[in-house]
């Protein structure tokens, strides 16, 4: 017998769709709280910027059938009329909050470090150095003192290196 109700089969089918054709995904929930908590504002701001930037095509969102919306043939009064989008593409969410964060993303590591682990493979393809910057870019684990950039808290090579190891270790 499935464990699982209806409602959660229906939302892990489509999850798992979305997976397949955009990669990571967010509920709407869950890349509102991260917006909120990224750019240090009320939850209610932060949906309303992520609605902007569905219905502006900076985010892409998917439907209910579980496939990419199309924002070319999606008009405002077709996404006004229809509940929050069921799910948005991770990646999309934070490209955009590692614009405009102050603060590092810390949140962001593990799913950035698996990402990149799965086209480099350091020390063999790139060195531990380069890794490590690239990982410190994408989730703004720089901190600018005295004109030189040094590794925020949570971001040195060392830190990294561990949760490298982790994640190869599952």
């Amino acid at each position: 017998m499935n464990s699982k109700s209806s409602l959660s089969a229906i939302m892990s089918n489509l999850r798992s769709k979305a997976k397949a054709n955009v990669g990571s995904v967010f509920t709407f929930d869950q890349a509102t709280s991260e917006i909120a908590q990224a750019l240090k504002i009320k939850y209610e701001a932060a949906a309303m910027t992520l609605y902007g930037l569905c219905a502006t095509g900076n985010v892409r969102w998917l439907n209910e059938q579980g496939t990419v919306a199309e924002e070319d043939k999606c008009t405002i009064a077709e996404f006004y009329g229809q509940k929050t989008p069921a799910f948005v593409v991770a990646d999309d969410v934070r490209h955009w909050l590692t614009q405009w964060s102050p603060d590092p993303l810390p949140d962001q590591r593990w799913d950035v470090i698996r990402k990149m682990l799965a086209e480099d493979n350091p020390p063999r393809t790139i060195s531990w150095k380069e890794f490590c910057d690239r990982v410190r870019y994408e989730c703004n684990g720089w901190i600018k003192t005295g004109g030189e950039l040094k590794p925020r808290p949570g971001f040195s090579q060392k830190q990294i290196q561990r949760i490298v190891k982790d994640l190869r270790a599952k």
